[in-house]
């Protein structure tokens, strides 16, 4: 895969930033993808379920940070 990627330079000559077009970041993307492990993803999937069936069950982060910071 040919990947031309353009460079952005501040003031002083650094380099601060990378441009690759859409088409070549979702070939590399797609190259590089590592999936989550079968278990992983069915914890997750667990997780999402008990959200979904008792949205009230979770916390707001306000109430977190308020514990937290006291």
């Amino acid at each position: 895969m040919d990947i031309n990627p353009q460079y952005t330079f501040d003031n002083n000559g650094n380099p601060v930033g990378v441009f690759i077009s859409i088409k070549e970041w979702e070939e590399l993307s797609k190259e590089l993808y590592i999936g989550i492990p079968m278990w992983q993803q069915q914890a997750l999937d667990a997780e999402l379920d008990a959200i979904t069936a008792d949205p009230g069950s979770l916390l707001k982060w306000d109430d977190i940070k308020s514990k937290v910071l006291s």
